[in-house]
C-alpha cells in the first residue's frame, strides 16, 4: 500500500491512487524542505525586571530624526519626513547638526546619502534605491554626537563615514584572514576614530591651566622688652623682669687708669695715618 504524500505540492505529481505520475515531475525544481520551528523557553523573571527599566531609559532618551525616501527617477531620491509635520523634521535636522541654516543642513544631508550607497533594486520605480535604515542610522549618529556648532556637526560627519568605512574593512579582513595589509587598515581606523572621540571630549572640557600667583604682603612686628632691676620678688613674675645675682652686688675691680676705663685701650700716638684704600 503506498502512502499518501505529507507535502502538498507533492500532491501534483501523484494520481488519485497515490502513485507518482512521472510526466508531472519536474527534475530542475528542488524539493521544498519544512523547516521545523523550535520550542523557545519561557523569559526567566530577572529578565522582565530588567525590561521595566530598560523601556524607561529608552524613552528617556531624545528621539533621533529619521529619514523616509521617495523615488524621484534617474536613481535619484527625494527626502520626506517620517511623520506629518515637516516643520517639526525640520527642526530636529537643525537639531542635530548644531545650526539654523538650511543651506548646512541639505549639504550634510547630501553627503551622509552619499556614504550610504545604492543597496537594491526596486523593479517598481525602475531604479536602485539607499537603504533608509542606513541613512536613518547616519543620523542617529550625528544627533548622538549633539554638536554645538557646524564644525562639531562636521567632525560628527566625518567619525559616520569613519564607522561606515571601519566595519566595512574589517568585515573583509575577517573574511580574508590571511590579508594582513587589510587587518592593518582596519586597526588604523578604529584608532583615527578613538582619537577623534577623545578631541571632542577634550575640546568640550574646560582645559584649567596651571597659574602660580605670588602675594607680596608687608607685616610690621613690634617687641617691647622691659628690663626691671627689682628683685625676684618685685617683679611680679613677668618673664622680662631681670633679678638681681649675687655677682651684681660685688664691688668693681680696681682700675689703673684714673679715667674710669675697666679696659685698658691701646694707644696710637706717633704712628702714621691710615691710607685710602684703593678701589
Amino acid at each position: 500500500m503506498t502512502r499518501p504524500p505529507r507535502d502538498p505540492d507533492d500532491m501534483n505529481y501523484h494520481t488519485s491512487d497515490g502513485r507518482m505520475d512521472v510526466a508531472k515531475v519536474d527534475a530542475a525544481k528542488r524539493p521544498k524542505r519544512r523547516r521545523r520551528n523550535r520550542k523557545l523557553p519561557d523569559v526567566p523573571p530577572e529578565l522582565r525586571q530588567w525590561e521595566k527599566l530598560a523601556d524607561k531609559r529608552a524613552h528617556a532618551r531624545p528621539f533621533p530624526p529619521g529619514i523616509i525616501l521617495e523615488p524621484a527617477g534617474f536613481d535619484e531620491e527625494r527626502w520626506t519626513a517620517p511623520h506629518s509635520d515637516l516643520d517639526l523634521w525640520t527642526l530636529q535636522l537643525a537639531d542635530a547638526f548644531g545650526t539654523r541654516s538650511r543651506a548646512v543642513i541639505t549639504t550634510f544631508m547630501r553627503q551622509l546619502e552619499a556614504l550610504c550607497g545604492k543597496s537594491h533594486w526596486d523593479d517598481e520605480a525602475k531604479q536602485w534605491r539607499i537603504d533608509e535604515h542606513e541613512f536613518s542610522a547616519a543620523l542617529a549618529i550625528v544627533n548622538a554626537v549633539k554638536p554645538r556648532d557646524e564644525m562639531e556637526a562636521a567632525l560628527a560627519a566625518q567619525m559616520v563615514a569613519l564607522h561606515l568605512l571601519t566595519m566595512k574593512v574589517a568585515a573583509r579582513a575577517i573574511r580574508y584572514e590571511y590579508d594582513n595589509q587589510t587587518s592593518a587598515t582596519a586597526a588604523k581606523l578604529a584608532r583615527t576614530f578613538t582619537m577623534q572621540m577623545a578631541e571632542l571630549r577634550a575640546g568640550r572640557t574646560k582645559r584649567q591651566t596651571a597659574r602660580q600667583s605670588i602675594k607680596v604682603r608687608k607685616e610690621l612686628h613690634q617687641h617691647v622688652h622691659y628690663h626691671d632691676a627689682r628683685g625676684a620678688g618685685e617683679s611680679n613674675g613677668q618673664p622680662h623682669g631681670r633679678a638681681t645675682r649675687a655677682a651684681d652686688k660685688c664691688a668693681a675691680l680696681p682700675c689703673p687708669d684714673a679715667g674710669g676705663e675697666s679696659v685698658p685701650l691701646s694707644r696710637t700716638e706717633g704712628k702714621d695715618p691710615v691710607q685710602t684704600s684703593r678701589r
